[in-house]
């Protein structure tokens, strides 16, 4: 910011009285919690700053303390993602799920890498519980398990076409593998007594009574178990022994009614009334809404027309004369059957579940407890949910509604109260570094160099249709990666130091503009930096060192040689220089002294082994050979610092450059594992195709018809994660976009108040009330006492918002200390002030009180003003 300049303005300011005064002027619209927005457009001040004539210095502090502090929060290319609700992250403080490669052989990271289990620590819904018979309680705890199979890409994010034919980064878990175990244990295993249906104890029995009637909270949901049966009774007729089913009723509301009476209850936003029409020994009838339901036992549920089901939790019935007849029942039940044949075993007997009157495919039961034809145990419930299909789960999308669409049923996740949720890849700003073509016969290579400037390199010329040049053109201004090769006038070449694989190497890019002959007076070697478009101009070493000059650049030194001592005495001399920063020059033209290129977000590009013409036409790799040209580059394109991801590096992607047939550049893309190109062609689209890596980065391959092949890589600043989240019951996600605190701008923004003709045509910030300043007169309505309003040791700040948009912030106190108490409040603690006037009391800025205006009419001062004010 140019303060030194407003300033230097500011303190040429006459000195004058500063007794100050403010009136209200009605409501404002406009909010001092949004300060300084309403005066910032693009990163400067949109405004003027405005001081009397005859104000005091120390107003004119007040409005530098305003200007110099004054921060706003520059918009960036990112957002940030919020999720509400029950939900876990997949992904620890040590480990983070990162994304597969596309096309690649390697399976990809799963949720089973991130963690095997997760319980109450991670989903509230999977917090402990008690369970109550009639006589004894048992604590239980919850878990839900991640399987692998097989090795299996199952539960992993990444980029592919779905059976839509939609190309995309999907959420995937794959058919027949598992989705999840949940896992219900008890830590002391609840027993009932086998009975009979008269209720007596019977070894041959298939009444679990202690079970029945009592509750259960699984993955969030309470479940009340209507029915716990032994099919069979142990007898070896119909089931075998060890065997249990347990039926299970949830619901939105629960109520219990006397024949003959109704209730009113309300579910999913709509009202029903209730009418219990008949009770038996074995049924009991409903009117819902004037439906009349089926007769139903203990267990079973009806379907209204809306969707909505009744179920029938218990009932009684006492046949003699005044005996009750009651029954409790569910609105919005949701009954579930859980079955085991074998609960000796662990691995054997599992049933289907059963949701409604539905088999739930994919979805099997697992009970393990004991049975001795007299005590019946439960130790552990457990569900193994599978898929039954692929199933990709879209950005913003659900596994449950994935499952739906696949035609599956959404019950497969076990009490629908929990699901897998995919919010995209977290948003980070990125590089496209690129190989575009600038004409057919020329391609240029983008990138960011060591101070974050994007550079546009040129980088081959098809000279033949077998022949590539790295020039940018057919005999002149040659691409220099090699040290140990010469630079002429306007050649192009690289310097690149510090360590890749320790994310501090940096790259910038020059061009050789030309140097004074040794005998000229002050002779100079200039070099144009591509990124920042600065010319650098550097002394010429006029002795006899061969150093003619030290580039320096983001830290590092690049010494700049002369062929032979008497080449200085020519302008314009050949030159050689460090390209890597190491002290030495390479005196032969071998790949080690070939530079890489790094962009600023630490991707590398190494040319490995890429043999390319110099003027005097010598193959790298052999000085001494024939004249010949390239036929083709190969590129290596990777992240060397493992500090870069987390444990998932990204592939090597070879590009491979090379000239056809028409005297065009062409090129070619390559992963590590494949020998072909690894990019996917969404379906109505032609010619072009896209990818990922494990970084999150992002590539482009255009191949289209008669124009050269292009190459754009989306890198990022950090690694783009996969948001991948475990939730349960009502869960809500929100972006929002990210900002960087940075100065404002303020540039030649300094007026006096007699240089503002209308207070209204432009944004001000006016510093002084209108004893002092005629634009705050102005504002004020131009009082006859200018002290109205103003009490000795306060100040005020007041927004006025005019028709035309137009904002001005009024900043006076009734001394020029106070106005200067103000000003700091503004510039240290503007964040704390709301609405459209705030007043302003205390001796420092980080004691004052910030707190609504008080009206108070004050009389004119009889005493002088203050010398500094």
């Amino acid at each position: 910011m140019k303060i030194k300049r407003m300033v230097k303005r500011l303190f040429a300011v006459g000195a004058g009285v500063t007794m100050l005064g403010a009136t209200a002027m009605g409501a404002m619209a406009a909010d001092l919690g949004t300060y300084p927005t309403m005066f910032v457009k693009d990163g400067t001040f949109n405004g003027f700053f405005v001081v009397g004539e005859n104000a005091a210095a120390v107003d004119n502090l007040a409005m530098t303390d305003i200007a110099a502090a004054m921060k706003y929060n520059k918009p960036t290319d990112t957002t940030m993602t919020t999720v509400e609700g029950d939900n876990w992250q997949v992904g620890t403080v040590s480990k983070k799920l990162e994304m597969a490669n596309t096309n690649s052989t390697a399976v990809g990271e799963q949720v089973y890498d991130i963690e095997q289990f997760i319980g109450k620590a991670e989903l509230a819904a999977l917090a402990d519980g008690t369970y109550s018979t009639s006589g004894t309680s048992s604590g239980y705890v919850q878990y839900l398990y991640f399987d692998v199979k097989n090795n299996a890409e199952n539960e992993i994010v990444k980029f592919v076409e779905n059976d839509n034919d939609i190309t995309g980064d999907f959420f995937y878990v794959k058919s027949s593998t598992n989705i999840g175990e949940y896992v219900l244990e008890f830590s002391s295993a609840p027993e009932s007594t086998i009975q009979n249906t008269a209720g007596s104890a019977n070894t041959a029995g298939e009444v679990l009574d202690d079970f029945e009637n009592t509750q259960v909270t699984m993955l969030g949901k309470v479940y009340d178990i209507v029915l716990a049966r032994r099919p069979g009774g142990g007898t070896n007729s119909g089931d075998a022994e060890d065997t249990i089913k347990l039926t299970m009723m949830g619901g939105s509301v629960r109520g219990s009614l006397l024949e003959g009476d109704s209730t009113t209850l309300e579910t999913g936003g709509k009202s029903y009334e209730v009418t219990l029409t008949f009770v038996d020994e074995t049924y009991a009838k409903f009117l819902v809404n004037g439906e009349q339901t089926d007769k139903l036992q203990v267990g079973d549920t009806y379907k209204l027309s809306d969707g909505i089901e009744v179920g029938l939790a218990e009932r009684l019935y006492q046949s003699y004369a005044g005996g009750v007849h009651s029954a409790d029942f569910f609105l919005g039940a949701s009954k579930i059957e859980l079955k085991d044949t074998d609960v000796a075993s662990a691995a054997a007997g599992a049933s289907t579940l059963k949701v409604g009157s539905e088999t739930i495919s994919g979805a099997d039961v697992n009970i393990e407890g004991t049975d001795d034809n007299t005590t019946f145990t439960l130790s552990k419930i457990r569900i193994n949910m599978t898929a039954q299909d692929d199933y990709y789960v879209p950005v913003g999308g659900k596994l449950s509604a994935s499952i739906v669409e696949q035609g599956d049923d959404k019950e497969l996740l076990f009490t629908n109260n929990w699901d897998f949720e995919y919010l995209g890849l977290t948003d980070e700003e990125t590089h496209d570094i690129s190989l575009i073509a600038s004409t057919d016969r020329r391609f240029k290579l983008r990138f960011w160099d060591g101070d974050n400037n994007q550079v546009d390199l040129p980088l081959v010329y098809a000279n033949t249709s077998t022949e590539l040049l790295m020039s940018e053109e057919a005999t002149e201004k040659e691409v220099i990666l090699n040290e140990a090769l010469n630079i002429s006038k306007n050649d192009y070449f690289v310097v690149s130091a510090g360590t890749a694989a320790q994310g501090t190497a940096k790259t910038f890019a020059l061009q050789y503009k030309g140097a004074d002959k040794n005998s000229a007076t002050s002779p100079k070697i200039k070099f144009k930096n591509l990124g920042s478009g600065e010319t650098l101009e550097y002394a010429v070493d006029s002795g006899t060192s061969s150093t003619v000059a030290t580039i320096k650049l983001g830290g590092y030194s690049f010494a700049v040689k002369n062929i032979t001592t008497s080449s200085k005495d020519s302008s314009d001399f050949v030159i050689n220089v460090d390209l890597n920063g190491d002290g030495t020059l390479a005196d032969d033209a071998v790949t080690s002294a070939e530079v890489d290129i790094v962009d600023y977000y630490g991707m590398q590009i190494d040319f490995g082994n890429t043999l390319y013409r110099h003027t005097n036409g010598v193959q790298l790799n052999n000085p001494l050979g024939n004249a010949t040209f390239v036929k083709q580059i190969q590129m290596n394109w990777t992240d060397p610092d493992t500090n870069s991801y987390d444990d998932q590096a990204p592939p090597i992607i070879y590009i491979n450059v090379s000239a056809t047939t028409t005297n065009e550049v062409t090129i070619g893309v390559f992963q590590t594992d494949s020998t072909s190109n690894p990019s996917l062609t969404p379906e109505g689209e032609e010619n072009i195709g896209y990818g990922y890596t494990t970084m999150g980065a992002k590539w482009t391959y255009t191949t289209p018809s008669g124009s050269p092949n292009e190459f754009k890589y989306e890198y990022p600043e950090n690694q783009r994660l996969p948001q991948v989240y475990v939730t349960s019951g009502a869960v809500s996600s929100s972006t929002s976009s990210g900002g960087d605190l940075v100065a404002v701008e303020v540039i030649d923004a300094t007026k006096l108040d007699s240089e503002i003709a209308s207070a209204s045509a432009q944004n001000l910030i006016v510093v002084g009330g209108p004893c002092v300043n005629t634009v705050a007169a102005e504002l004020l309505g131009n009082p006859a006492d200018c002290t109205q309003g103003f009490t000795p040791g306060k100040a005020r700040v007041k927004l006025f918002e005019n028709a035309n948009g137009n904002m001005a912030m009024l900043v006076a106190g009734y001394s020029g200390a106070d106005t200067r108490l103000a000003g700091k409040v503004i510039a240290h603690r503007a964040k704390e002030m709301s609405g459209g006037e705030v007043e302003v009391s205390g001796t420092t800025y980080t004691d004052a009180t910030i707190g609504a205006p008080a009206v108070v009419a004050v009389e004119a001062a009889s005493e002088e003003p203050a010398a500094t004010e």
